[in-house]
């Protein structure tokens, strides 16, 4: 089994320091492209806009003449009757 060197000189030997650096600098990019893409993104979404507007999309509001109301209460006093024990 081979034996395994552990320590500061292992990871110079092997080139860990380059390698964490470059490492860092990656995701450093990386984060500093993701954090100018969110800054911009308003601006780019105004731009946006006014080639493609925004469109409403309501659906038409319910008629006032369907009331439920006492259908759903005969309904909740079966359900408490029968889970109260009141019907047998």
């Amino acid at each position: 089994m081979p034996e395994l060197d552990v320590g500061i000189q292992s990871i110079i030997d092997g080139q860990g320091v380059p390698i964490a650096i470059v490492g860092m600098s990656i995701v450093f990019v990386a984060l500093i492209s993701i954090a100018s893409f969110i800054s911009v993104l308003p601006w780019l979404l105004a731009q946006l806009a006014k080639f493609v507007p925004e469109t409403d999309h309501h659906a038409p509001s319910r008629p006032r003449g369907d009331d439920d109301s006492a259908a759903v209460a005969a309904a909740v006093a079966a359900f408490h009757a029968q889970r109260s024990g009141a019907g047998s």
